[in-house]
């Protein structure tokens, strides 16, 4: 059986590299989620030759990530399939992409099953659109952005320092308990369980905000935080926005906080063309938040169940 390990922080030195090789535009695909994430889907860690492997708990059962690195991918591949056999498991590959589909079609034909899911498709915007807000589409974000600045004229964007953690997590803390207080009968007890696992992945990249090369940006007014939002590099052309957070009585923090990084990221990536905002986890709130941008593409992922061989 492959030796995973939890991953440290300090792994990022010898996966970065390994994830850059192949740049694959979908959030699994990030150190920073793959080690703020870990507890909750159990995700683990290895290097198999110049491949990075991971290993998580799932949706849909034991199951591994691409092996992303370079070289050839089929011993790894192997490496794969028979450490899921020793799990007593069929081979589950998430988070793959067409190019994904069709070495494995060949690796392994006639054993294979693809399920999608609408799910886990990341959406993905122009920077300039977000940063710009263009067109009729848009408009009632501006709109929200103005009510917003005609209650806090003194709101004032900046990029998120180690100085700012503390009120980062007391905003978080009070965001949560809205979240609690959001109707009379309460959350249910899954709703609950989400919440605390997106808090713990959260405090885990704000307690370890330099170490995971994160960038932030945050909305404060009159000394106080509003708003403020993490995220990093997927590939060079891509952003992927991690967490974000604002105060539901303030109209308008959201979409200012969104838009005013974007224009941070524009300025200091220049060669970056798409925001990632991750997936909706079929959450009908999170995806009408989503959808009311106007993605520019879903980009569509799957999963893969390879049966074991008979013996």
């Amino acid at each position: 059986m492959l030796d995973f390990k939890p991953t440290k922080v300090s792994d990022r030195q010898w996966v970065l590299p390994l994830l850059q090789a192949e740049a694959i535009p979908l959030c699994s695909y990030s150190f920073a989620a793959l080690f703020c994430w870990q507890n909750v889907y159990e995700q683990k860690i290895c290097r198999f030759e110049n491949r990075l492997l991971v290993h998580a708990n799932t949706s849909v059962g034991s199951a591994y990530l691409w092996p992303v690195g370079s070289g050839d991918p089929i011993p790894a591949l192997r490496a794969l399939e028979e450490d899921a056999a020793l799990r007593g498991e069929p081979l589950r590959l998430v988070a793959l992409m067409e190019q994904h589909r069709i070495i494995l079609e060949q690796l392994f034909a006639g054993r294979i099953e693809i399920v999608t899911s609408r799910d886990t498709y990341d959406y993905q915007y122009e920077i300039n659109r977000l940063a710009d807000l263009p067109g009729k589409k848009l408009h009632a974000k501006r709109n929200h952005i103005r009510r917003f600045q005609d209650n806090c004229p003194d709101g004032m964007f900046a990029p998120l320092t180690p100085e700012d953690i503390p009120d980062c997590l007391a905003l978080d803390q009070r965001w949560y308990e809205e979240h609690q207080n959001r109707s009379s009968e309460g959350l249910d007890e899954a709703d609950e369980s989400s919440l605390l696992q997106e808090r713990a992945a959260l405090v885990r990249a704000l307690e370890n905000f330099n170490e995971l090369g994160l960038d932030g940006g945050l909305i404060r007014c009159n000394g106080t935080v509003l708003a403020f939002t993490l995220g990093s590099l997927l590939t060079p052309t891509v952003f992927d926005v991690h967490f974000e957070r604002a105060l539901a009585d303030f109209q308008g923090a959201f979409p200012v906080v969104n838009q005013e990084f974007s224009r941070f990221i524009r300025d200091h990536y220049p060669q970056v063309e798409y925001i990632d905002r991750e997936e909706d986890l079929g959450q009908p709130g999170l995806r009408k938040a989503k959808l009311s941008y106007g993605p520019d593409r879903l980009v569509e992922n799957f999963c893969a169940v390879i049966q074991t061989t008979a013996d």
